[in-house]
């Protein structure tokens, strides 16, 4: 809240700034209605704009209107039809007609009267156009009046459309004017409370400042929370009070922290920068300090965790430098301050999700960007492996990660859906720079032992989660063995166990004449038990391997790689393990993936004729 509350005042202060001001908020607005000086209704104007091919709601900054679940509680200058005009649906239930057409004309009443109260000693031009316009209008007219037939539809379709009032003559809405603008400040300050409920602000800490009783704006924007809103703070039992103190009097907040807080955050979470509507089942909200580059910040942490395109030239180099400082963080290169001049500024991402009629906070962590850097950097190179290529694009998308965990379909596609909880915790460890879920790795490893498919994100994902949980766990044997390319001189079991089985499939590909040759290979019949089993199948498919290379043109090579691979397991310490651990087994995979990508680099550059033909004559000579 202390956080959400500077965010406000370093907004406030900021004139390119859309946030509302005190005693303001942020409306959807559909129409105006256009009235004369005389209060007579004179044009409707339709604010809607076209997105795609729909009319979304225009937003304007309006006098403040705080959440309302039940009852009659009007707004000021800005309301729903209902209120604003008295209007109601139409039904074929006579009883039923007549309870909308009572409630429509009780909600007008209270509308009257909380303008009448507020605007009844102000002499100017517009004061006294709405308060003729409350008294001239007729209920009765209100599906009959010319100026509403072209709205009328939209109205009884019970869409959000709020109103807004213009005077004609007059630049601006009503509540734009200035005499208008100082009645309703007047009027809210009027508002005090009792001197018992004045106290110390735990956010601001200010002494003798109003307390809100109730934290009255509603949080609007959290995906699955209530459409009215939802509150942040809030006591609504006994159970939850102390010290004979009831309600928000418990954790005393000022009026002024109130408001700031939860009007910085509807401002967030309308925004389309600073915001990942579904994350892990929860809806963030990030923001950096002010500095020249906030917006790069912000825009490089959507970019890393979604699809975001920067909004300018500018701001599209900054973002930039700052990918390219992650980079050079990833390759274990040095970042200087003059790559990333604002590193020491403030950065702070706040994670929500419904709970009824309140908000639970999910996830929260601030500190200094260059830090948050650091820990992104160290993701992209736990996740750094062969055959991603060098591009920052390359760093997978969390969702893109956990999608692997899933099942793949017989036509192909994924099956299942990733559940929130597992999305989350992959978040904080991202951003905290804390161990992977565990999950997520033996999920990742029953898939492939299952399927027998090891992509690069697969291979990827088990070098991840093994090298962090080795320097997190102080086991530094993994960050020994695992790299981003082939380590040939590891010679750990698991590791040299997976080159050996590629190799072995390689030969037995070779004599059948290429890739892609055979129907099934001894990866589809052993890849599972080799990985988990070597002692009880390598026996085996290493005599195979002899028949394979006595028939293949590079039989040699391929004994040759054997015998290197080979030469760390003693016949006299028992040969091969009997068995291998979970976390052995991924090394298992990443040593049969790395040398699988040493042949397919070989092709690709045409480097492999050579290097076997080079071989080949030494032999000869030998």
């Amino acid at each position: 809240i202390q956080s959400l509350y500077q965010r406000y005042l370093n907004e406030s202060q900021n004139p390119e700034s859309s946030i509302s001001p005190l005693y303001y908020s942020v409306g959807r607005i559909s129409f105006v209605l256009e009235i004369t000086p005389e209060g007579e209704l004179a044009n409707v104007v339709d604010l809607r704009e076209v997105n795609g091919k729909k009319l979304v709601t225009t937003k304007v900054i309006v006098p403040e209107q705080p959440g309302r679940a039940n009852g009659i509680k009007p707004f000021f200058l800005s309301d729903k039809a209902e209120y604003i005009l008295g209007h109601y649906t139409l039904s074929d239930n006579e009883s039923e007609q007549a309870k909308k057409i009572a409630d429509a004309r009780s909600k007008f009443a209270g509308s009257k009267t909380l303008h009448e109260a507020i605007l009844a000693s102000s002499p100017d031009t517009t004061s006294l156009a709405i308060l003729a316009f409350f008294a001239k209008w007729k209920l009765d007219e209100i599906r009959s009046h010319p100026q509403l037939q072209a709205i009328l539809v939209d109205l009884d379709k019970g869409l959000d459309t709020n109103l807004l009032f213009r005077v004609l003559g007059e630049r601006g809405f009503a509540h734009e004017q200035e005499t208008i603008k100082t009645i309703w400040r007047q009027y809210r300050e009027q508002e005090q409370p009792d001197m018992s409920s004045s106290s110390q602000c735990l956010v601001s800490g200010h002494f003798g400042e109003p307390i809100a009783q109730t934290h009255d704006i509603k949080i609007k924007g959290v995906r699955n929370s209530q459409a009215a809103g939802a509150a942040l703070v809030s006591f609504n039992a006994q159970s939850f009070e102390s010290y004979g103190k009831s309600q928000s009097f418990n954790a005393p907040v000022s009026k002024t922290a109130a408001f700031g807080y939860a009007t910085a955050l509807n401002h967030l979470l309308a925004s389309e920068r600073n915001r990942i509507v579904n994350f892990g089942g929860m809806t963030v909200v990030f923001w950096a300090d002010p500095s020249p580059a906030s917006a790069a910040m912000e825009e490089f942490f959507e970019e890393f965790f979604g699809p975001s395109q920067a909004n300018d030239a500018e701001q599209a180099s900054l973002t930039a430098n700052i990918r390219d400082a992650m980079l050079r963080v990833r390759d274990g290169a040095a970042v200087t301050a003059d790559m990333l001049p604002d590193a020491n500024k403030g950065f702070t991402i706040l994670g929500l999700s419904p709970n009824n009629a309140r908000l639970a906070v999910r996830f929260f962590w601030q500190g200094e960007f260059g830090n948050l850097l650091m820990t992104m950097g160290q993701h992209a190179a736990d996740f750094n492996i062969v055959g991603q290529g060098e591009r920052f694009a390359d760093t997978p998308k969390t969702f893109r990660i956990l999608l692997e965990t899933l099942r793949v379909g017989s036509d192909g596609k994924k099956v299942g859906s990733v559940p929130d909880a597992l999305e989350g915790e992959m978040f904080r460890s991202i951003v905290n720079g804390t161990a992977y879920p565990p999950y997520l790795y033996t999920h990742i490893i029953n898939r492939i032992r299952t399927d027998g498919m090891i992509n690069r994100l697969r291979a990827a994902i088990v070098k991840a989660y093994l090298i962090r949980y080795g320097r997190i766990q102080n086991i530094p044997r993994f960050e020994e063995v695992l790299s981003v390319s082939l380590n040939k001189e590891t010679t750990d079991p698991g590791y040299r166990l997976g080159r050996l089985f590629a190799v072995l499939e390689r030969a037995q590909q070779d004599a059948a004449g290429g890739p892609n040759r055979l129907n099934a290979t001894i990866k589809d019949r052993f890849f599972s038990s080799a990985s988990a089993t070597p002692a009880a199948v390598f026996p085996n498919l290493i005599r195979l391997a002899s028949t394979h290379t006595s028939k293949s043109k590079y039989g040699g090579f391929r004994e040759r790689e054997m015998g290197e691979i080979l030469d760390v397991f003693d016949p006299e310490n028992g040969g091969f393990p009997v068995q291998l651990s979970i976390q052995e087994q991924g090394l298992f995979f990443i040593g049969y993936y790395q040398q699988k990508e040493e042949f397919f680099s070989h092709i690709k550059s045409n480097e492999a004729p050579i290097q076997i033909q080079v071989e080949m004559e030494m032999e000869i000579e030998a």
